[in-house]
């Protein structure tokens, strides 16, 4: 049996969440020390940089059997889409870090993979502006400066002593990065150099120049992503293209070369608007409420730093895969670590057993989060 299994969408819109679901078998009673998940890109020297994470268990112990959670990890619209030909591409992983279960103490890793396509957030196109150069005897005009993939850029031109024109598309485009950790010795940043896509060559001394964009060309865009995180300050993860028209004029003993620099936009779909907006407020799957009432706490008992609480079933349903995680809270406010106990089957009227093994003595209060395979989840405040 594999020991972590998840579930999500194969893409996502920036801006929105994925919804993963992952499931957790136990071939034994186990000590875990954590599990969750997260979505992460691969910078260009390889490393990971997680852009998105949810905690699923904190440190605690599971009976053996099944657990399955479904976490919400949101995509701040800073996350750049994903883009194959610069290798920024994304996965999901959910993971768990536990004791071996043949060695007693060692941790020990597992976990589940699988891509994910990022894709842009659907706009609303802006309004173009047009454009008038001229430059020691080249003259250009143009009624525009966005396009959409698929369009005819017509640019108007006139020419004095000059013999030669050249208007070259040039693409300028990168995959951004900085870790201060690592920033003095990187070596994998290295900024390539911008590409011409297509060029033209007029043999008139005015007229019109036609430059046709292919209907799968890439969009203008400059993300830049930081992670929320103070630890992590400073540190960003980015991608940009920009586009351009480069302008190359030739006299006998003089090249006179300037760039106009353009936008190139996606046509606005509602399909993918609409799409774009339920996403956003797509909750999860698993909705299967109970009300608090029916898990009751009829007794606790604190045996020096050990609190021991004891859990009874009210519902008339069997609930499956349980987790209660004790939460000390100090001063009314500060949370302390928590710890997690799990049990395989609860069944009705039945009672059961949560654990804390570190509850100092001026802890007065505690909040339980109860959680199941069903999607139930329950929190309830308690005073000692």
């Amino acid at each position: 049996m594999q020991a972590v299994k998840l579930a999500t969408e194969e893409e996502a819109f920036i801006g929105t969440s994925a919804i993963v679901q992952s499931t957790f078998n136990l071939l034994e009673d186990t000590k875990i020390f954590w599990a969750g998940s997260r979505i992460s890109a691969k910078r260009p020297c390889g490393r990971d940089i997680v852009i998105s994470k949810a905690d699923i268990f904190c440190e605690g112990q599971l009976e053996k059997g099944s657990y399955i959670r479904e976490k919400i990890l949101p995509i701040s619209n800073r996350v750049p889409p994903t883009v194959k030909d610069r290798n920024l591409t994304y996965h999901i992983r959910s993971e768990i870090n536990m004791v071996k279960p043949e060695k007693g103490s060692e941790e020990e890793y597992f976990f589940a993979e699988t891509p994910i396509l990022l894709k842009a957030m659907p706009i609303k196109p802006s309004e173009g502006a047009p454009v008038s150069v001229s430059l020691k005897g080249i003259k250009i005009e143009m009624e525009k400066d966005h396009f959409f993939p698929g369009e005819t850029i017509k640019i108007d031109y006139e020419l004095e002593k000059f013999k030669d024109l050249e208007v070259d598309l040039v693409k300028d485009a990168n995959v951004t990065c900085y870790c201060p950790n690592f920033a003095p010795t990187c070596i994998h940043i290295k900024p390539k150099p911008p590409s011409i896509e297509d060029s033209v060559k007029p043999t008139l001394k005015s007229g019109s120049l036609k430059l046709n964009l292919p209907s799968f060309i890439e969009l203008s865009h400059r993300y830049i992503w930081e992670p929320p995180e103070k630890t992590r300050w400073k540190e960003t993860y980015g991608d940009y293209v920009n586009w351009m028209l480069e302008i190359i004029g030739t006299r006998i003993n003089e090249i006179v070369k300037f760039q106009v620099p353009i936008y190139i936009e996606a046509e606005y779909n509602s399909e993918d608007s609409a799409l774009f907006f339920s996403k956003q407020s797509k909750p999860p799957a698993l909705q299967n409420i109970l009300v608090p009432d029916l898990i009751q706490t009829p007794t606790y008992d604190l045996d020096g730093n050990k609190l021991t609480i004891t859990l009874r079933n009210e519902s008339k349903k069997t609930l499956l895969g349980i987790t209660v995680k004790i939460v000390p809270i100090e001063s009314d406010f500060f949370e302390l670590p928590p710890y997690l106990t799990g049990i395989n089957e609860w069944e009705p009227s039945t009672e059961i057993q949560a654990f804390h093994r570190n509850v100092k003595e001026n802890i007065k209060t505690i909040q339980l989060v109860v959680e199941d395979n069903h999607g139930n989840l329950i929190n309830k405040r308690l005073n000692l």
